[in-house]
């Protein structure tokens, strides 16, 4: 029962950072407390992690490239796609 409490804690908070604090180029775009946007970040997070994943199994040596390791890579496609 913690550990459902505790995810849905680390979920509920990440909801509400990401209606807080949108990412900037989407300020203007849509409405301020519009739910709509949330999906719209939700799912170029998952789309990231997923091409990020895909060159890290492709073309690895892009990812010297970028800047990333491995493991900081396998962290971050890791992540549920409410996390940032």
């Amino acid at each position: 029962m913690s550990n459902l409490l505790t995810g849905m804690s680390e979920f509920y908070n990440a909801v509400w950072v990401d209606i807080r604090q949108p990412a900037k180029y989407l300020t203007e775009a849509i409405g301020r407390y519009d739910p709509f946007r949330l999906l719209v970040i939700w799912d170029e997070r998952l789309r990231f992690r997923q091409q990020l994943e895909m060159m890290a199994r492709h073309t690895p040596e892009l990812l010297d490239d970028v800047g990333l390791t491995k493991a900081q890579v396998e962290r971050e496609t890791r992540k549920p796609f409410w996390q940032r």
